[in-house]
C-alpha cells in the first residue's frame, strides 16, 4: 500500500505540508478507496449527471464521512471543523483527491468529474487548480475533464470568484456556478462559467406553479443565449424532469435519474424511460 501511493504522498507532502503521518490511505473494498485524517473516514459517492438526451455526462463526487462510534458529521460539519483547526486547505485537497482516485477507476474515459471547491479556500489560496493539476497530470487525466463546481454562499467577494474563475479556466479546467436561484443572472452572465446549476428548489417551484414554470423557462433562455450550459439538480419526479428538459436545460440530476452511490459498488447508470421520449 505505501509503495501503491507513493508518489502521490510525496506530492501531498510537497503542496499540503502533509506527511503521510497525518493521514491514511486504505482500499476498503465496498466504499473504495478511504482517506482516515483528523479523526475521520473520508469516502467518496458519486450521483449521475445526465445529458437532457439521456447520455450520461458524468458523476458528481459527494463526502462520505465515518466516526465509528462517534456521531457522524455532515459535510458541511466536517469543513467547519477543518476550518476551525486550520486545516481548510488540506482537507479540501485531500478529499478532491480521493474523489479523482474513485472516480479513475470506475468512470468511462470521456465522463466528466464534477468536484466541489469550498467557497472559503477561494481567498486563501493564490493559483487555484495547479496543486489538483499535478495530481491529475500523475493519473492522466485533463484538466478538462474535471468541472470545478463554486458557490458564492459564504458571501465570497465578486472579485474573488471571478479571480478563481480566471485561475481555473486558464489550466483548462471547467467551470460550474453552483445553486443559483432564479435571480441575478446578468451577474452571473458576466463571469462566463461553462455550466450553471440552479437551485433545486426552481424545479420543485416550477412543477407546482405555471408562473414559476415561465420564470425558470426565462432564465434558462437567458443562460442559454449567452451561451453558459444550464444544469437542473434536485429532481425527484418524472413531472419534474419533463419541466426540466421542457425547459432547455443541458444537463439533469437528481433521485429521479439516479442516486449517489459508491463508485466500487455502482452499477452502469440507466435513466429511466422518460429520457428516451
Amino acid at each position: 500500500m505505501a509503495h501503491r501511493y507513493h508518489y502521490l504522498n510525496l506530492l501531498l507532502s510537497k503542496h499540503l505540508s502533509l506527511p503521510p503521518g497525518e493521514y491514511r490511505l486504505e482500499d476498503s473494498g465496498r466504499q473504495g478507496l478511504v482517506c482516515h485524517f483528523m479523526g475521520m473516514q473520508l469516502a467518496s459517492a458519486f450521483q449521475p449527471v445526465f445529458r437532457a438526451d439521456g447520455r450520461l455526462a458524468g458523476h458528481e463526487a459527494l463526502l462520505r464521512i465515518d466516526q465509528g462510534e462517534h456521531v457522524a458529521q455532515s459535510p458541511v460539519e466536517a469543513f467547519a471543523t477543518a476550518e476551525h483547526s486550520g486545516r481548510l486547505v488540506q482537507f479540501d485537497r485531500l478529499v478532491r483527491t480521493i474523489h479523482l482516485l474513485n472516480h479513475t477507476r470506475h468512470a468511462a474515459e470521456e465522463e466528466l468529474l464534477f468536484l466541489k471547491v469550498h467557497p472559503r479556500l477561494l481567498a486563501r489560496v493564490d493559483h487555484h487548480g495547479r496543486t489538483f493539476e499535478h495530481i491529475l497530470h500523475y493519473y492522466s487525466v485533463p484538466t478538462s475533464r474535471v468541472v470545478i463546481e463554486l458557490n458564492d454562499s459564504d458571501g465570497i467577494p465578486e472579485a474573488v470568484l471571478c479571480h478563481a474563475i480566471g485561475n481555473y479556466r486558464d489550466m483548462g479546467y471547467r467551470i460550474a456556478l453552483d445553486g443559483l436561484g432564479t435571480a441575478y443572472p446578468v451577474l452571473v452572465i458576466g463571469m462566463q462559467p461553462d455550466i450553471v446549476k440552479l437551485d433545486g428548489e426552481a424545479i420543485r417551484a416550477a412543477e407546482r406553479s405555471p408562473v414559476a414554470a415561465s420564470v425558470l423557462f426565462e432564465l434558462v433562455g437567458q443562460l442559454k443565449d449567452a451561451g453558459i450550459c444550464v444544469g437542473i439538480p434536485g429532481i425527484e419526479t418524472a413531472g419534474q424532469l419533463r419541466l426540466a428538459r421542457q425547459s432547455g436545460a443541458g444537463l439533469v440530476q437528481g433521485y429521479q435519474l439516479g442516486r449517489p452511490a459508491f463508485a466500487a459498488s455502482r452499477k452502469l447508470a440507466n435513466p429511466p424511460r422518460q429520457m428516451d421520449a
